[in-house]
């Protein structure tokens, strides 16, 4: 969201209004957003508010007790740093009197009671945005001042005639003139020179015999106050202020370099040579490649003094392996008299490897022998850089293994090798299972911990000449070259499954995470690096597919499941658009009097060419592709809407059961997202439940408590789904606010054949009699359930025994008839 704060400090926003509610309702919307709220219940409590907050926006009622929204406005514009800052009146008036009163009093904006949120939120962000804008523009115009009286360098500015306009401290300093002396005089007062041909000189004309633009750099001769002469260096650039042309000339002194540069050329010629192509180490060498001269920062870069190394041989301190580049490189030099690079190892007087650059060139002595000046510089560092930039550039960053790009090539070198030697190998592709879960629970920096703790255990599973790559987010590939059978690749794959499962503790938490494998052969499930990774990430899916933790092989029949998920995903994204959803509803009944008292909305998919989807085909497709939010919020809003038609046409009014999927029940915004659905459909909160599964609640069980909390402050019913399935704390139990508890059908269904279902069946109800909540058992299908159920005082059933998930008009004759009986 545009106006939401990220990072950094939060915008604060005062809100003034003598309503207690839309105080509330306004700080809930603005926090909501990201920003800081105070608040205030008349004018005269806002004054003492921005006197202690300063706040950089007001929004502000009108109409209040003890001092007026107009009022307060006008008086807030005489405070400090009042006048400056947006306010925003909001009334229930329109006529343009009241508005025109707001302006005068120096309001910014106003907006009308009903609030339109949307349109509030636009405009305080627009505010904020054009106030920061403000301020930091007058910053930035204060920047330029400091900048400008710090500048090292002179700065002046003259308009057309070339009448100086400002001159800045460095400007006194080069001349020796104050400001108040020079300004409203010529330019010429400090450079004659500068104004032969001066009209010219900023079009891009002629100054003293050389064409020069303006903006290029050039020299040009000062007059000091004391009548001193003085090297200038300047360049001249235009701008406008205020519709006026004027002229900045940006000059330094450069008396004491011209000196230098004049004492230079005056210096033995050897050394003349010498500069002219090095800022670095010099070095003079003959033909018999020994040193003849060394420049005295030899000593600090590689240790030696310069003496310890005239007369001998370059090659003898050079490393080994580049003596023979080197040596080319002399001859090349010697025979053809042309500039020659090199770059080699140099061995430092420590026994230190340095990397260094160096540049030669020929010159004939006064006796006609040949000689090479060289100017060598350290490059240590940069190879270094180097070599760090091409290792990021085939590994990833934050676990360290090969990335994509390598992986290929390695897999390309090793399909060559084993294509070579009539050899198999195996791509491994990996999945976590349920990883977006941990990042959207724990968040992102615990959710990369986690993977570099998962990569390192992989490595620890293969052999050493195997490669582990990161592809990204929660995907890793193993590349296992010369194996000699399938059962090679299978048992490294149960040793990988083994080892994610282990435990992860980080920081206070204890994670369980497993993984998801698909194998792909060479050469018989692809002889390329593409199709064995394509073939070996279809396997994945299936391996997905198959309950997740766990391995599968590639077979070829694979690939047309592929292509009917990847269908089943096309059709999934337009089927919104389409209206192709139907919510059915299945009845849930009193265990004593058998009267249906709720149901449960349950999505079906129903494709006009393919008829009904069942929805363990799209379900998992939705979570993985992040589609399950948009669908469920249309499923909660077409059973919200629903419930409350059947309420209107007279019938008994029933709870409507609604599950929350993981991703949905992780959005910042659900509270937001139901008040908003029932707000629109009319529903009561009252006849709304809300149900999460046991293993989302207890993902992140602080969060969670949090949450339900706020669900249930809405006055909405709250159950656990498919309890007994997963891992619950009683202590976190407890601080949920729930309202039921649903026995998972898998324990249901066992009844009458297995003991230890049956007796978990029986440990929930007394556990919800314990606690006080209601119990529900789903997936009731027989009589003999049914007796087991209602002599353990279960309270409510959901089942085929009473009633299949139906369409909307097939359940409205269900309650239908059971009003009439």
């Amino acid at each position: 969201m545009e106006g939401k704060v990220g990072e950094g400090k939060k915008s604060l926003i005062l809100v003034v209004d003598d309503s207690k509610y839309m105080r509330f309702k306004l700080r809930q919307v603005l926090e909501s957003d990201g920003y800081k709220v105070v608040d205030a219940e008349n004018g005269a409590q806002a004054l003492s508010v921005f006197r202690l907050e300063r706040p950089e926006i007001v929004l502000m009622d009108c109409m209040m007790p003890v001092m007026d929204g107009f009022t307060a406005c006008t008086r807030l514009q005489e405070l400090p740093g009042g006048d400056r800052v947006p306010v925003i009146m909001i009334t229930k008036l329109e006529d343009d009197k009241d508005v025109d009163m707001a302006f005068k009093a120096g309001a910014t904006d106003y907006i009308t009671k009903p609030i339109h949120w949307a349109v509030l939120r636009h405009r305080v962000r627009r505010m904020l945005h054009a106030r920061q804008a403000e301020t930091s523009l007058e910053q930035s115009e204060a920047f330029n001042r400091t900048l400008i009286d710090h500048a090292l360098d002179g700065i002046i500015t003259i308009n057309t005639d070339g009448v100086i306009q400002s001159f800045n401290p460095a400007s006194e300093r080069i001349f020796g003139y104050s400001c108040g002396d020079v300004l409203g005089q010529d330019i010429n007062l400090l450079m004659p020179e500068f104004y032969i041909d001066y009209d010219t000189c900023l079009s891009g004309g002629q100054i003293a015999g050389e064409h020069q633009r303006a903006g290029a750099i050039r020299e040009i001769s000062g007059r000091r106050k004391d009548g001193s002469a003085v090297t200038i260096e300047l360049t001249i650039s235009e701008f406008y202020f205020d519709e006026q042309q004027l002229y900045t000339v940006i000059l330094r002194d450069i008396s004491e370099r011209k000196r230098s540069e004049e004492a230079l050329r005056e210096s033995e010629e050897r050394h003349r040579t010498l500069t002219e192509n090095t800022y670095d180490l010099i070095s003079e060498i003959d033909s018999n490649e020994r040193y003849l001269y060394l420049s005295p920062n030899y000593r600090d870069v590689l240790g030696y003094e310069p003496g310890e190394l005239i007369g001998r041989k370059v090659v003898d301190l050079i490393y080994p392996e580049d003596c023979p580049a080197v040596k080319a490189s002399f001859r090349r030099v010697f025979e053809h008299k042309a500039i020659e690079q090199v770059i080699y190892r140099f061995i430092h007087k420590s026994g230190e490897l340095r990397w260094f650059e160096s540049t030669g060139k020929t010159y004939q002595t006064v006796t006609g022998e040949s000689r090479v000046v060289f100017v060598s510089r350290d490059i240590t560092e940069r190879q270094r850089y180097e070599e760090t930039i091409r290792h990021q550039a085939f590994h990833d960053a934050l676990t360290g293994l090969p990335n994509r790009m390598l992986f290929k090539d390695r897999l390309t070198l090793e399909i060559a090798h084993a294509k070579r030697n009539k050899q198999m190998l195996a791509v491994l592709f990996l999945d976590l299972d349920r990883f977006k879960l941990v990042n959207d629970t724990l968040g992102h920096g615990l959710g990369d911990q986690l993977l570099k703790i998962i990569a390192r255990r992989l490595v620890g599973y293969v052999r050493e000449d195997d490669t582990v790559a990161r592809l990204g987010g929660d995907e890793f590939t193993v590349l296992l070259p010369e194996i000699l059978q399938v059962e090679n690749a299978a048992k490294v794959a149960r040793k990988i499954l083994r080892a994610v499962r282990e435990p992860v503790r980080i920081d206070v938490h204890e994670l369980y995470i497993s993984t998801s494998i698909g194998i792909a052969l060479y050469p018989s499930d692809g002889e390329d690096a593409e199709s064995l990774l394509k073939n070996a990430d279809t396997a994945m899916y299936r391996a997905k597919e198959n309950g997740k933790n766990n391995y599968q092989l590639y077979t070829p029949a694979m690939n047309a499941k592929a292509f009917e998920r990847l269908a089943i995903e096309n059709g999934l994204r337009r089927a919104l658009d389409r209206n192709e959803f139907v919510v059915y509803y299945q009845p849930k009944v009193n265990i004593n009097t058998g009267k249906i008292i709720g149901m449960e909305a349950l999505v079906r998919w129903e494709v006009p060419e393919r008829g009904l989807i069942p929805p363990g085909d799209f379900i998992p497709l939705a979570e993985d592709t992040g589609l399950i939010v948009p669908i469920g919020e249309w499923v909660l809003r077409t059973a919200c809407a629903q419930n409350k038609a059947w309420q209107d046409a007279g019938y008994p009014p029933l709870r409507v059961a609604v599950n929350l999927s993981a991703r949905q029940f992780q959005l910042q915004n659900l509270v937001e997202v139901v008040s908003r659905v029932l707000e629109e459909t009319g529903l009561e909160p009252c006849w709304l439940e809300l149900e999460i599964t046991e293993s989302v609640a207890m993902q992140n069980a602080e969060y969670t408590v949090k949450m339900l909390y706020e669900l249930k402050d809405m006055g909405i019913q709250l159950a656990i789904d498919d309890f007994g399935t997963g891992y619950s704390s009683l202590n976190y139990l407890k601080r949920f606010p729930i309202s039921k508890l649903k026995i998972d059908k898998s324990f249901v269904r066992e009844i009458g054949t297995d003991q230890d279902n049956e007796a978990i069946a029986s440990t929930v109800i007394v556990l919800g009699q314990s606690l006080k909540l209601g119990v529900v058992a789903e997936g009731v299908e027989t009589e003999e359930q049914y007796d087991f159920l209602k002599q353990h005082q279960c309270d409510e059933m959901q089942g085929y025994l009473f009633g299949k998930p139906v369409p909307p008009e097939k359940f409205e004759e269900m309650i239908r008839r059971e009003s009439a009986g």
